[in-house]
C-alpha cells in the first residue's frame, strides 16, 4: 500500500508573527493562487504536527486505555466522556478567558451609547466640553467595536481546530477499533453502522466545541445585564429578563423535541441507505428480475416516514428561529410596556441603551446557551454510540511464534467452538474462538479468502501489500499465479489504478491477484480458501501445478477445494461431515481403504486437503490430531462485490470517471429548479411578500418606539418654557399602534419561517424521488463506470443537506439580509449623508466577496472529495478484515487511514481558516460603518434629534456580528447549492430504454422458448470495444445448450444482450418477437437468471423470494420444499416473515443459491438461464441444483454458462466463445471427435481420467438421444456428478 500524500507545502502559520496571526495574512497567497486557477490537492498545505491524525489518535487512545482500565478496577462501566474531558481539558479551558473578554466587551458597548445619545438629548451647541466628551465616548465605543471584531474570529478559529483535532482522534479510535472486531462483535454492528459512526456522529464534536463556553459565558451575562438595565430604568427591566428566562425553557424543550425526532430520523434514514447500498450493489441482479418497481415501492416508504419525521423537526426549527428573530421585539415591548404603565417617562437614550443591552444578551441567551444545550446533548448520545462500540468484543491477539525446534506447524486439538457459520481456517487464522481445546500456530500465516479482495490502488500495491518489490521474486510470483498475461492487457500493466472495489478487474483476475498477495507474501503456513473456482479449467490447472505444487511445495499448505481431481497430490486429507472429522489420511490409504469419494460426497461430507508438503510426513500426521470442527458451513458471504466475470472481457476495463467537480458558479436554474420542486410559482410569490412583510413590521416596531422619544421630549422642551408640570401623551394611542406592530412582527415571523420549512422540505422529497427513479432507470454502465460510494454519496450526503441544512440556512440567510437592508435604510434615512460611504463599502464588500468565493468554492469541493477516501478505506477494510489480520496488516492500514484522514484535514483547516480571513474583513467593513454612523452624527449634531441618532447608532452595532453573519449564509447557501446540483445531475441520467412499450407481447409468450441471435455485435459503452462480434446462432425450443470459453471470451456478455442490460447491435428474437421492440421488463420478467452471485435483500425471506406478492404461502413453501430449505425456513423464529441480516449474510451461499433456484422455479418462465452458479458450493448443494434445474425445468429452454465441464456435458448442444466470437456450435459428442476443436482441447486439459470420463458421458447421451433403439445403455454412468471436478476440500456442505 502506497503512502496518499508526498510532503506537501510547510504550513505558514508556523512561521506566521503575531499581527498576521490576527488578521489571517498568511493565506494571501493561498488566495492569490485560488484568484489564478483552480486549487488542487498539492495547493494544499500540510497539516500541523500537532494535528496529525496519528497523533492525536495515539493521545486519546492513551486516555480511553487508562479509563477502560480504571473501571475494570472499579469495576464500573468506562466513560468516554471522562477519557475526552481528561485528554483536552487544559487547551480548551484557555479559551475560555477569550469569551470573558468578548462578552464584556459587548456589555460595555450600549453603556457609552447611552452617553452620546444623551448629548442629543440635552444639545447645546454652545457647549464646546460636552462635545469633546462625546466625541471621546464615541471613540470608546468604536475600540470596542474593532476589538469584537478581533477577539471573536480567533476564539472561532481555535474552538473549530479544537473540535476538529476531537473528531480527528475519534476517527482514529473508530478505525483502529474496526480492525479489531471480533466475529461475534461483527454480528452485532454491519458496515453501514460503522461508516454513519465516522460520517455523521463524529460531526457533532466540531460543532460542540464551538457553543460549550456559553453553557457558563450565557448566565453570567445575563446577570451582568440585568444589573446595568436596573441602573437605567429599574424595576421594569425585570419584566423584560422574565421574558427571556420563559423563553429559556421553551427553546429547550424545542431542542429535547428536536433531538427525540432527530434519533427517530436517523433510524429511517440509516434503513434508506442501507436499502440504497444494497439496490446500488445487487442493482445488475434487480434489473435482471425486473424488480424495480418493488424496490421503488421499499424507498418510497422509508422515506416517507423520514420526510415526516423531518418536517416536523424542521417546523420546530422554523418555530427556534422565528422565536429568535422576534425575541429581542417582545422583550422591548414588555420592558417599556411596564416602564411607561408604571408612570414612567420614554426618552431616547434609555430606550437605545436598553434595546442594545437586550440585544446583547439575547444573541448569547436565546442562540448561543441552547445551541449549547442541543449540542452538548447530541454529542453525549454520539459519545453514548461510539463509546458502545469502542467497548465490542476484540479479537484475541494470537502469537504465531516459530516453535523452539524450528518446525513450522498447525495443532488442532479437541476443538470445538458454538458459531453458526465456521470454518476450520477462521479457527487456524484466530478468528474464531473455541469453546475447549486448542489451536496452535507456528509461523507466519498467509490467507486467501474465499471471496477476492482488493482494494483501492495500483495492482501491484495489491500484489506487495506493502512488502518490498524484488524484480526477480515479483516476476516468479505473477508468471505463478497466471497474471502476465492479463497485466500485458491492462494499459498501464500493473500499474493500472484499481477502483473503489477493484472494479477493472473480473472475478478471476481478483481471485489470482489475491492468490499472487498470499504467495509473494512468503509466509510458512498457507491459507487457501477455495481460490481455484472462480477461474475456469485450464488456469485452475495452471494455478494448482505452478503456484500450489511448485511455488508453495516446502510451504505448509491447507487448501479448501471442491475439485477432486487434485486430491492425489495431497500428503494429508481430512473428511469432515457435520463438524465431525470423518477420516484422514493419504489418497492412497484412502484407495487401499476402498472408499469412493463420490460415495463421501453424496452422504453430503465435506473435504478438507492439505497439498504437498515433501519431507515432512510426520509433521502431517499431527495435523489435526483427533481435531472435530463443529458446524461446518460456508465460512463466508457470497461475492458480495466484485462480481465475478462481470466484466466479462478481461482486457476491457471499464474505466472510473473521476468525480467531476463542477466549476464556477451555482447558476441561477439551480437555484430556480430547487424552489420549483418544492412548490407553485404562486406560493413563492406569496412567500416574498411574507418576508417582506414581516421585516417592515420588524424596523416599524423600533422606529415607533424613537417617534414616541421624541414626541415625548419635544413636549417636555415646550411645557418646560411655559414652567407647566410635564404633559403625558395619549398612551392608549402610542401604546396601542406599538402593540399591534409587536404582535405583526411576531405572527409574520413565524408564519414566514414554517412556509420556508415547508416549501424546501417538500422540494427535497421531490428531487430524492426524481433522483431514485432516475438512477432505477439508468442503464448498468452507468453503475459500472460510478463507484458505489459515489452513487451512495449523493443518497446520504447530499440528500441529508437538503433534507436537514439547506432549509435551515436558506431561512437565516433570508432573515439576515432582510435586517442588513433594514440596518442600512433606517440609517440613511436617518441622514442621508451616509449613502456617500457605503458606496465604497459597498464596492470594497462586493469585490471582497467574489474573491473569497473563488478560493472557499474549492476548499470546500476539496474538502468534499478528499473525505470519500477516508469512508472508501473504511469500508474497503471492513471487506477485507480477514485478508488485513491474516497479514498482520492493521498497522499498514492504520497508516494509510492516518494518511486519508490527513489529507481531509488538510482541506478541513484551509475551510476554517479561509471562512475566518473573510469574517475579519467583513467585520472591518462593518467596524468602519460604526465609526462613519457615529462620528457623522456628532457632525451634524443640529439636524438630528436623540431618536433618531439612537435608532441609527443602535442598529448600526447590531450589523457587526449580523452582517458577516448574513455573507458567510450567502456562501454557505451557494456551497450547499452544491449538493442540489448534484442532485439534479443525477435526476437526468441517461436512460435504458422504457420498461414497457406501446407493443406488449401476448401475456402466454415466450410458449416456445426459440431464441435466435442474428448478427449480433455488443458493447458495454458507445465508445466500448466490441465483446461480442457479429454473433449468429439459433436456440431451439426445449433445447439445453452450455456456453463455454475462456474466462472474458464472452460468455457473460451474451446473458447481457438477452436481458438488454446494453442495447445489442442487430437482431436477437425470441419466439418470433424482436426483444429490441418490447419493454424491458416485458422482456426481462419473462427469463429466468439464476445469476453468479447469489444475492439476498434485507428485508423477510418473503420478499425475497416474491417481492410483487404474486404468489401464495402454498406455493412459496412448496418453491422452498423443492429446493430442500423448508426445514430451515420453517426453524427460524418468523419462519418465512424472519427479518433476514444485512445482504442475507446469515445464510451460506450454498444457501442462498438454492434461494435463487426457489426464485426461478416460481417465475415458472420458458426460458431459464444459468451463469456459472455453482462456482462457490459445495458438491452435494451443486448436485442438488443440478438434479433440479433437470428435473423443474425439462420443458424448458436452458442456457447454462460453465466452467466446470461435468455441468454441461450432457447438454443438447454446446457454444464455444472465443473472444467475443462464435467458435463451434453443436452437440458435445460431435465436437469432441474433433481433435482440433476447442471444445475437444478444454476437455482434455482435465487430466487423462477426467476427460476420458466425460467423453464417456458425452458419447451416453448422444446414443441416447439420436440412437434411443441402440441399448448399450445398460453400464451408462448417468451421474454426472460422479469424480465431479467441483472445487473445495474442506467440502462444505450448505444445509
Amino acid at each position: 500500500m502506497l503512502p496518499v500524500y508526498q510532503e506537501v507545502k510547510p504550513n505558514p502559520l508556523q512561521g506566521a508573527n503575531l499581527c498576521s496571526r490576527v488578521f489571517f495574512w498568511w493565506l494571501n497567497p493561498l488566495f492569490k493562487i485560488g484568484h489564478k486557477r483552480r486549487l488542487e490537492e498539492d495547493d494544499m498545505y500540510s497539516v500541523l504536527p500537532e494535528d496529525r491524525s496519528q497523533h492525536l489518535g495515539e493521545e486519546l487512545q492513551g486516555f480511553w486505555d487508562k479509563e477502560v482500565l480504571r473501571a475494570e478496577n472499579d469495576a464500573q462501566k468506562p466513560s468516554l466522556t471522562r477519557a475526552i474531558i481528561k485528554c483536552y481539558w487544559k487547551s480548551y479551558l484557555v479559551l475560555g478567558i477569550f469569551t470573558l473578554i468578548e462578552e464584556s466587551a459587548k456589555v460595555i458597548q450600549p453603556i457609552f451609547l447611552g452617553k452620546i445619545i444623551n448629548y442629543f438629548e440635552n444639545y447645546d451647541p454652545m457647549d464646546s466640553v460636552a462635545l469633546n466628551t462625546a466625541y471621546a465616548y464615541a471613540t470608546v465605543l468604536t475600540v470596542c467595536t474593532l476589538i469584537l471584531a478581533i477577539l471573536h474570529h480567533l476564539y472561532f478559529y481555535h474552538v473549530q481546530c479544537a473540535g476538529m483535532r476531537l473528531r480527528i482522534a475519534m476517527c482514529h479510535m473508530i478505525y483502529r477499533k474496526a480492525l479489531r472486531l471480533s466475529n461475534m462483535a461483527m454480528g452485532k454492528t454491519t458496515t453501514g453502522q460503522i461508516v454513519n459512526l465516522l460520517s455523521n456522529d463524529v460531526n457533532k464534536f466540531d460543532q460542540v466545541t464551538v457553543f460549550l463556553h456559553f453553557l457558563w459565558a450565557g448566565p453570567l451575562q445575563a446577570i451582568a445585564v440585568t444589573a446595568l438595565l436596573w441602573m437605567e430604568i429599574g424595576i421594569s427591566c425585570l419584566a423584560g429578563m422574565a421574558v427571556l428566562i420563559i423563553l429559556l425553557p421553551f427553546q429547550s424543550c424545542f431542542g429535547k423535541l428536536f433531538s427525540s425526532l432527530r434519533s427517530k430520523t436517523a433510524t429511517f434514514t440509516d434503513a434508506r441507505i442501507r436499502t440504497m447500498n444494497e439496490v446500488i450493489t445487487g442493482i445488475r441482479i434487480i434489473k435482471m428480475y425486473a424488480w424495480e418497481k418493488s424496490f421503488s415501492d421499499l424507498v418510497t416508504n422509508l422515506r416517507k416516514k423520514e420526510i415526516s419525521k423531518i418536517l416536523r423537526s424542521s417546523y420546530l426549527r422554523g418555530m427556534n428561529l422565528a422565536s429568535f428573530f422576534s425575541a429581542s421585539k417582545i422583550i422591548v415591548f414588555v420592558t417599556f410596556t411596564t416602564y411607561v404603565l408604571l408612570g414612567n417617562v420614554i426618552t431616547a437614550s434609555r430606550v437605545f441603551v436598553a434595546v442594545t443591552l437586550y440585544g446583547a444578551v439575547r444573541l448569547t441567551v436565546t442562540l448561543f446557551f441552547p445551541a449549547a444545550i442541543e449540542k452538548v446533548s447530541e454529542a453525549i448520545i454520539s459519545i453514548r454510540r461510539i463509546q458502545n462500540f469502542l467497548l465490542l468484543d476484540e479479537i484475541s491477539q494470537r502469537n504465531r511464534q516459530p516453535p523452539s525446534d524450528g518446525k513450522k506447524m498447525v495443532h488442532v486439538q479437541d476443538f470445538t467452538a458454538f458459531w453458526d457459520k465456521s470454518s476450520l481456517l477462521s479457527a487456524v487464522l484466530g478468528e474464531l474462538a473455541p469453546s475447549h481445546g486448542l489451536v496452535s500456530v507456528h509461523g507466519r500465516i498467509a490467507y486467501v479468502s474465499q471471496q477476492p479482495w482488493v482494494f483501492s490502488g495500483t495492482v501491484r500495491s495489491n500484489i506487495l501489500f506493502g512488502k518490498k518489490y524484488e524484480k526477480e521474486r515479483y516476476e516468479k510470483v505473477i508468471k505463478a499465479c497466471a497474471l502476465k498475461k492479463d497485466l500485458q492487457l491492462l494499459e498501464d500493466g500493473d500499474l493500472t489504478v484499481i477502483g473503489d472495489r477493484g472494479t477493472t478487474l473480473s472475478g478471476g483476475q481478483k481471485a489470482r491477484v489475491n492468490l499472487a498477495r498470499a504467495v509473494y507474501q512468503d509466509a510458512d503456513i498457507y491459507l487457501l480458501d477455495d481460490p481455484l473456482s472462480a477461474v475456469d479449467a485450464e488456469v485452475s490447472r495452471h494455478l494448482f501445478e505452478l503456484c500450489i505444487c511448485q511455488t508453495l511445495h516446502e510451504k505448509i499448505t491447507i487448501l479448501v477445494t471442491h475439485q477432486l481431481q487434485y486430491l492425489k497430490a495431497a500428503s494429508q486429507i481430512l473428511i469432515l461431515k457435520d463438524g465431525k472429522m470423518v477420516q484422514k489420511g493419504t489418497y492412497t490409504e484412502f484407495l487401499k481403504s476402498g472408499i469412493d469419494f463420490g460415495s463421501l460426497l453424496k452422504k453430503d461430507n465435506e473435504e478438507s486437503e492439505q497439498l504437498p508438503v515433501p519431507g515432512t510426513p510426520t509433521l502431517r500426521n499431527r495435523t489435526f490430531s483427533e481435531s472435530s470442527v463443529w458446524s461446518q458451513q460456508s465460512s463466508r458471504p457470497s461475492l458480495k462485490d466484485g462480481a465475478v466475470e462481470t466484466q466479462d472481457t478481461e482486457n476491457v476495463p471499464v474505466t472510473l470517471s473521476d468525480e467531476n467537480r463542477s466549476e464556477g458558479k451555482v447558476g441561477f436554474q439551480a437555484y430556480k429548479n430547487y424552489f420549483r420542486a418544492g412548490a407553485h410559482w404562486i406560493v413563492i410569490i406569496f412567500l416574498i411578500l411574507l418576508n417582506t412583510a414581516a421585516q417592515v413590521a420588524y424596523v416599524l416596531q423600533d422606529w415607533w418606539l424613537s417617534y414616541w422619544a421624541n414626541q415625548q421630549s419635544t413636549l417636555n422642551v415646550t411645557v418646560n418654557g411655559g414652567g407647566n408640570v410635564t404633559m403625558k401623551l395619549d398612551l392608549n394611542w402610542y401604546l396601542g399602534i406599538y402593540s399591534g406592530l409587536t404582535a405583526a412582527t411576531v405572527l409574520f415571523g413565524i408564519a414566514r419561517s414554517l412556509l420556508v420549512f415547508y416549501v424546501l422540505v417538500n422540494s427535497s422529497q421531490t428531487l430524492h424521488n426524481k433522483m431514485f427513479e432516475s438512477i432505477l432507470k439508468a442503464p448498468v454502465l452507468f453503475f459500472d463506470r460510478n463507484p458505489i460510494g459515489r452513487i451512495l454519496n449523493r443518497f446520504s450526503k447530499d440528500i441529508g443537506h437538503l433534507d436537514d441544512l439547506l432549509p435551515l440556512t436558506v431561512l437565516d440567510f433570508i432573515q439576515t439580509l432582510l435586517q442588513v437592508v433594514g440596518v442600512v435604510s433606517v440609517a440613511v434615512a436617518v441622514i442621508p449623508w451616509i449613502a456617500i460611504p457605503l458606496v465604497p463599502l459597498g464596492i470594497v464588500f462586493i469585490f471582497l466577496r467574489r474573491y473569497f468565493l473563488e478560493t472557499s468554492r474549492d476548499v470546500k469541493r476539496l474538502e468534499s472529495t478528499t473525505r470519500s477516501p477516508v469512508f472508501s478505506h473504511l469500508s474497503s477494510s471492513l471487506q477485507g478484515l480477514w485478508t488485513i489480520r491474516a497479514y498482520k496488516a492493521e498497522e499498514r492500514c492504520q497508516e494509510l487511514f492516518d494518511a486519508h484522514q490527513d489529507l481531509h484535514s488538510e482541506a478541513w483547516f484551509l475551510f476554517l481558516t479561509t471562512s475566518r480571513w473573510f469574517a475579519v474583513r467583513l467585520d472591518a467593513i462593518c467596524a468602519m460603518f460604526v465609526i462613519v454612523v457615529a462620528f457623522g452624527s456628532l457632525i451634524l449634531a443640529k439636524t438630528l434629534d436623540a431618536g433618531q441618532v439612537g435608532l441609527a447608532l443602535s442598529y448600526a452595532l447590531t450589523l457587526m456580528g449580523m452582517f458577516q453573519w448574513c455573507v458567510r449564509q450567502s456562501a454557505e447557501v451557494e456551497n450547499m447549492m452544491i449538493s442540489v446540483e448534484r442532485v439534479i445531475e443525477y435526476t437526468d441520467l441517461e436512460k435504458e430504454a422504457p420498461w414497457e412499450c406501446q407493443k406488449r407481447p401476448p401475456p402466454t409468450w415466450p410458449h416456445e422458448g426459440v431464441i435466435i441471435f442474428d448478427n449480433v455485435n455488443f458493447m458495454y459503452s458507445l465508445d466500448g470495444p466490441l465483446v461480442l462480434k457479429h454473433l449468429t446462432a439459433l436456440i431451439k425450443s426445449r433445447e439445453k445448450v452450455g456456453i463455454v470459453g475462456r474466462t472474458g471470451a464472452g460468455k457473460s456478455s451474451l446473458i447481457s444482450a438477452l436481458f438488454r442490460l446494453s442495447e445489442p447491435e442487430g437482431k436477437i428474437w425470441i419466439d418470433k418477437i424482436l426483444t429490441t421492440e418490447i419493454g424491458l421488463h416485458d422482456l426481462r420478467k419473462k427469463m429466468s437468471i439464476i445469476p453468479q452471485e447469489p444475492v439476498l435483500f434485507t428485508g423477510t425471506m418473503r420478499k425475497n423470494l416474491d417481492p410483487f406478492n404474486e404468489h401464495t404461502d402454498e406455493e412459496l413453501w412448496n418453491a422452498l420444499q423443492e429446493v430442500q430449505l423448508k426445514e430451515t425456513i420453517e426453524d427460524l423464529p418468523g419462519k418465512m416473515d424472519t427479518e433476514l441480516a444485512e445482504s442475507g449474510s446469515n445464510f451460506s451461499v450454498g444457501q442462498r443459491q438454492l434461494v435463487c433456484l426457489a426464485r426461478a422455479i416460481l417465475r415458472k418462465n420458458q426460458i431459464l438461464i444459468i451463469d456459472e452458479a455453482t462456482a462457490n458450493v459445495d458438491p452435494r448443494t451443486d448436485e442438488l441444483i443440478q438434479k433440479k434445474i433437470r428435473e423443474k425445468f425439462a420443458h424448458c429452454t436452458v442456457l447454462t454458462i460453465a466452467h466446470r465441464l461435468n455441468t454441461i456435458i450432457d447438454s443438447d448442444r454446446i457454444m464455444v466463445l472465443d473472444s467475443g466470437r462464435l467458435k463451434e456450435y453443436d452437440e458435445p459428442y460431435v465436437l469432441l471427435q474433433n481433435k482440433e476443436s476447442l471444445f475437444y482441447k478444454m476437455v482434455q486439459q482435465l487430466g487423462k481420467a477426467e476427460a476420458a470420463a466425460l467423453t464417456e458421458t458425452a458419447k451416453q447421451v448422444y446414443f441416447k438421444r439420436n440412437y434411443p433403439h441402440i441399448g448399450h445403455t445398460d453400464h451408462m454412468v448417468t451421474n454426472t456428478s460422479n469424480g465431479q471436478p467441483s472445487t473445495l476440500t474442506i467440502f462444505e456442505t450448505a444445509l
